[in-house]
């Protein structure tokens, strides 16, 4: 067949480990501490591994975890000149609904944009954390309450995108004050339904989940081709990552495809979309100084 190229920043093989891809993104994680607005994401079809890239397990951690025990590091390693004070909010967008994983409730949340052109989600809880012990009290919590579903392709079939968001507000003693926000996500697998065998309320996830994918790669189109109008309101995704895709963040794509032959065709449709995302142009990444 005809070989296709593809050529990105990085590529990591099948014995890479969590603790090589993590020391790749460490220094776009850590300047969040700096004022930067952050965003790593991984993309890919479903049991391809996204969820062991940012959740991993206890015993091997994934890039959320990671994260996290690097800055409570920081923060002890600058505590006599800085004071941090890091909160934790995680959510999940499931049948386009945004769900609160550390607080579970009734309550309708939605995606809302503020006046300065950010987005946040009103009434969502932010958790202060002290230490990696309240760090993983909350992942614990929140994993309890994330939809999983068995499928033919997965058996722990993420439905939903996960969003963990952790906010840092890093403060240098008698000076300025950097507030910075990082998104770490989890994207529900783009799924080939004939494969997955998903039915009844599966095929409606799997659609919402195709559905919010394709608003994802409808935008990035926009940004690549710098269409005065870029449709992030077609899905709470995009929405949600509205400052983080076409603000003055740093954004970093991890995207897992499948080695097996059985995946080559959603294989290359995930290169194909990581090709056409290394292709946005972010604006200059800013530092957020507190008034």
């Amino acid at each position: 067949g005809r070989r296709k190229w593809f050529e990105f920043d990085q590529v990591f093989d099948p014995s890479t480990t969590q603790e090589q891809v993590f020391e790749e993104a460490k220094p776009l994680a850590t300047s969040v501490l700096d004022g930067y607005n952050v965003c790593i994401f991984a993309y890919g079809q479903t049991g391809s591994g996204k969820t062991h890239t940012m959740a991993g397990t206890a015993a091997d951690p994934g890039m959320n975890t990671r994260v996290l025990r690097e800055l409570f590091q920081i923060r002890e390693e600058r505590v006599g000149e800085y004071a941090i004070n890091i909160s934790l909010a995680i959510t999940e967008i499931y049948n386009e609904t945004v769900r609160d994983l550390l607080n579970p409730s009734s309550k309708k949340l939605d995606v809302k944009q503020n006046t300065d052109g950010s987005c946040g989600v009103p009434g969502l809880l932010e958790e202060n954390v002290k230490c990696v012990d309240d760090v993983m009290n909350c992942i614990a919590r929140a994993s309890k309450n994330r939809s999983v579903a068995c499928t033919d392709m997965n058996e722990q079939s993420s439905r939903s995108h996960s969003i963990v968001t952790v906010r840092t507000q890093c403060t240098l003693k008698g000076s300025n004050t950097y507030i910075g926000k990082i998104h770490l996500i989890d994207l529900a697998g783009s799924e080939n339904t004939n494969k997955s065998g998903v039915t009844g309320q599966g095929m409606k996830e799997a659609q919402n989940i195709n559905k919010s994918l394709s608003a994802l790669g409808d935008v990035i189109q926009s940004l690549v081709a710098k269409t005065p109008h870029t449709p992030y309101r077609n899905s709470k995704l995009t929405m949600m990552l509205k400052d983080s895709l076409g603000g003055d963040s740093k954004t970093l794509m991890i995207v897992c495809t499948s080695p097996a032959q059985f995946n080559a065709c959603e294989s290359i449709s995930s290169l194909n979309f990581a090709a056409r995302a290394r292709n946005v142009e972010l604006g200059k990444a800013k530092r957020n100084v507190a008034g």
